[in-house]
């Protein structure tokens, strides 16, 4: 009987209807894409690139340069007493040329950014000020940065810089980014280890300019001096990236082409340099599947992708 009921059980599941499978959905994926040494790769075409995900490949429908994903960027700006000299003649009052400096890569940055992205420009010296709240008038921020021609007091850099940080948590996009102009010298007597145990709870990159004008004395050659100690914990430990201007050299062209590239590196590093688009009937979220992205024609490249939308794909009617 047991043997019967075994192959009645059989035969009503060989006559149950397959299974169907679920609707398709399409997925999109930003991706960053470097050399080993950390170059970004310009010019690559569809072709050269492989998707799978759970070990299966996926055919890829649909590729760009670039992204269109909206960015809140935050500017904020020292204004503090060390921003002060060495002075520059403008018309006939001098100019901090810190100041004038911050003005000029906080315009050069703002223009290279897309018309649906955002900003916030914050000043600071013992406190932070709000100069201009969220807005995606250009022209309001770049007022504001043509406002800026006074110094002001101590520099707090490291609280400012979590009260800045704190301020980004209003942004209206996922994506956000904080640029800091500094001369990266902190009076308040803080640690810099407390600034980067709470800038690392944010989850926001940081990017910096470090606004230079002398060279640090050292007495130790090996050592690393304070201002790239404090760019490097600034930016990089929070996956940003730094610049150093020096001021006696900031009307060179080449000083101006390095804040150009910088800008630019920025906005691929926020943005993305590359979108495509696979379909997939997997309905989990991609941090439950293995997606890898690789290219086939230059196995060495180092691919980082995000998710940018999970959107469903209508199916032909029949």
């Amino acid at each position: 009987m047991k043997s019967m009921a075994a192959v009645l059980a059989l035969a009503a599941l060989l006559q149950q209807a397959p299974p169907q499978p679920g609707p398709e959905r399409v997925q999109k994926l930003v991706l960053n894409v470097t050399d080993p040494t950390g170059r970004y790769i310009l010019n690559l075409r569809q072709a050269d690139l492989v998707v799978e995900e759970n070990g299966m490949e996926r055919k890829i429908t649909g590729f760009m340069e670039g992204s269109d994903t909206p960015i809140s960027l935050g500017l904020l700006i020292d204004k503090s007493l060390s921003m002060r000299l060495p002075l520059y003649v403008e018309g006939k009052q001098p100019v901090p040329a810190a100041i004038l400096a911050a003005n000029r890569i906080g315009r050069a940055v703002v223009k290279l950014m897309k018309p649906q992205d955002e900003f916030l420009l914050m000043t600071f010296d013992e406190k932070l000020q709000v100069r201009q709240n969220f807005t995606q008038d250009r022209k309001k921020i770049e007022d504001q940065l043509q406002k800026l021609n006074e110094v002001g007091n101590a520099t707090h850099l490291y609280e400012n810089v979590v009260n800045a940080l704190e301020k980004m948590k209003k942004a209206k996009y996922k994506r956000r980014a904080l640029l800091v102009i500094t001369d990266a010298y902190d009076t308040s007597g803080k640690e810099l280890e407390d600034l980067r145990a709470k800038i690392a709870e944010q989850e926001i990159q940081v990017f910096t300019c470090g606004v230079r004008s002398v060279s640090e004395e050292l007495p130790n050659p090996n050592a690393e001096p304070l201002f790239q100690l404090v760019l490097r914990v600034l930016s990089v430990d929070t996956g940003g990236l730094s610049l150093v201007v020096d001021l006696p050299e900031l009307q060179t062209t080449l000083s101006i082409e390095e804040i150009i590239a910088f800008s630019q590196i920025m906005t691929m590093e926020l943005r993305g340099q590359y979108t495509l688009t696979y379909n997939t009937d997997q309905t989990g979220p991609l941090a439950s599947r293995f997606v890898r992205v690789r290219s086939s024609t230059i196995p060495q490249l180092r691919i980082r992708l995000r998710r940018d939308a999970d959107e469903p794909l209508a199916r032909p009617s029949k």
